[in-house]
């Protein structure tokens, strides 16, 4: 896929949501753009079969919907219960289909036109930028969804952010993980400082310091925010979807995330990268 095709119309459908009549490129239990639910999974096929009809239309089978309430049940597994369910309740976040398709969203097309990140970000494909972008593509779909609300107060200096309705999607997410902290925090700076700290993860160690004995005890990161934001959404579980459709999409919901209020997404970047540079700097030198 060319960088300039986010710019242009994608695939062509193979089905109509019957619901919002907007296509949907790949067979799921739920439109992806109205959420409501369109199909399920046949239990003696195991194929997408329309929900309202009583018999199987692959098979023809009498309808019984196959669900992974049994592996949710029996799992003693709580991660894997966990992902049980996000297939079921799995968005298209803006995070995860911005890990997998890093390069189709810092791009400077042939005409010179460079994407929404490249302005914010710059077109470096760095682990700096990647992640930058991915909690930024995280912070305009929460608020494109409606989940979150973010301000930017201009005197103060600082990004206001307030929750609007619970988080719905899937559990292994930076949404999810961002959208969570609103419940204690006001800032994004402090909802990804937070969030992204959980990410990495701390142990309890013992440092060399100047004091009396040359020694004190400090906490020290497991792995780097870039690597703890990259890992998160490389594993988010996104519904089935043709990926030039959900890059599109996404790219869309960037653009209108940034056309909004270019001075809040501009806050934004930079309040993010320079979170990342002083959490990258928590790294032990040896």
């Amino acid at each position: 896929m060319s960088n300039e095709s986010l710019l242009e119309g994608a695939a062509k459908p193979a089905l109509i949501c019957r619901y919002c009549e907007r296509p949907i490129a790949v067979a799921a239990s739920t439109c992806p753009w109205c959420r409501r639910r369109i199909m399920v999974i046949c239990s003696a096929c195991k194929a997408y079969t329309d929900d309202e009809l009583p018999t199987c239309q692959q098979c023809g089978a009498p309808l019984q919907a196959d669900t992974m309430e049994s592996v949710i049940r029996l799992s003693r597994d709580q991660r894997l219960a966990e992902l049980a369910q996000d297939q079921e309740r799995a968005q298209p976040v803006a995070s995860a289909v911005l890990a997998a398709h890093m390069p189709e969203f810092l791009f400077v097309s042939r005409g010179g036109k460079t994407s929404v990140l490249v302005e914010l970000l710059g077109s470096g494909l760095d682990h700096r930028t990647s992640a930058a972008a991915i909690v930024l593509g995280a912070y305009a779909y929460l608020e494109q969804k409606g989940y979150c609300l973010l301000g930017w107060d201009a005197p103060a200096r600082r990004m206001s952010f307030a929750a609007l309705r619970l988080w719905d999607g899937q559990h292994a997410c930076l949404e999810r993980a961002l959208a969570e902290q609103s419940a204690w925090v006001s800032t994004t700076y402090e909802a990804s400082q937070r969030a992204i700290e959980e990410l990495m993860g701390f142990r309890a160690t013992t440092v060399r310091v100047r004091s009396a004995d040359g020694r004190s005890l400090g906490r020290v990161p497991l792995r780097s925010p870039f690597a703890a934001i990259d890992h998160l959404a490389r594993l988010t579980v996104l519904p089935a979807q043709d990926h030039r459709v959900a890059c599109r999409e996404t790219y869309l919901l960037l653009t209108s995330f940034v056309q909004a209020d270019p001075g809040r997404a501009r806050q934004l970047a930079l309040e993010t990268l320079r979170l990342l540079d002083w959490l990258a700097a928590q790294q032990p030198t040896t």
